[in-house]
């Protein structure tokens, strides 16, 4: 469940090239990604790290690991959904948008917590996107829709409802109940329907988990909106 070595450089030579100001990190598990992250993101000049993380132990360990790297007062830890943390901070005014984004949580909430932060105005050009693990265990509904173009994602979503429904078509059933989710309950807490109109440049950067099984990391960049008039957000 920790990115490892080989992954983990992937991601801080990104965000040494990319200067995020403001970094979010979905599944922070118990700190390991998120002081090596976080120690990545203020080298660059970031101003704040957030780790969103649902299990209140794992929590507890990774602020107590933050303190002693010295990061707890540039790295901010939330405890509870992705969906829900994500809302709340820019609800809030915590957030406003997100350079980086670092997914690595429940792997069929990839795409629906994306198209959240799509619809709340998170991501904007300029945005970078790193997921993790898209080939061990795999991640077939998240790679088809960065990698999608405006107009496969609009004919998508005209042909959609608003769902609060992770897509686990594709995923195995452990990956599917992992942390207790069912395919009935693997529910978001709002409606999501995304914004088609970004326009993503995504590559896949091979590495290897930590137990040498192969994976990868895909690297999204959002590079534009697409304001033609059969714009429908």
């Amino acid at each position: 469940m920790n990115v490892g070595s080989a992954k983990g450089s992937i991601v801080t030579d990104l965000i040494a090239a990319a200067k995020p100001k403001v970094m979010v990190e979905l599944g922070g598990y118990v700190g390991y990604s998120t002081v090596l992250f976080g120690d990545a993101a203020r080298r660059a000049g970031g101003e704040v790290y957030y780790s969103l993380e649902r299990n209140p132990v794992f929590v507890a360990v990774s602020r107590m690991l933050l303190d002693l790297a010295g990061l707890g007062d540039f790295v901010k830890v939330v405890t509870g959904t992705s969906d829900v943390s994500l809302f709340n901070l820019k609800s809030s005014g915590m957030i406003s948008h997100i350079d980086m984004l670092f997914l690595d949580h429940y792997k069929p909430a990839y795409v629906a917590d994306l198209k959240l932060c799509e619809q709340l105005g998170m991501i904007l050009p300029g945005s970078v996107l790193a997921a993790d693990n898209v080939i061990s265990p795999g991640n077939p509904p998240y790679l088809k829709y960065v990698r999608s173009s405006v107009e496969e994602k609009r004919a998508t979503a005209a042909n959609s409802a608003p769902s609060r429904g992770y897509d686990v078509d594709g995923f195995s059933t452990t990956v599917v109940n992992r942390y207790g989710n069912t395919r009935d309950k693997a529910l978001a807490a709002v409606d999501i329907f995304g914004n088609p109109n970004l326009i993503y440049e995504s590559r896949l950067v091979n590495s290897f988990e930590p137990t040498g099984e192969p994976d990868g990391v895909e690297i999204t960049r959002c590079v534009g909106i697409d304001k033609r008039p059969d714009s429908k957000l």
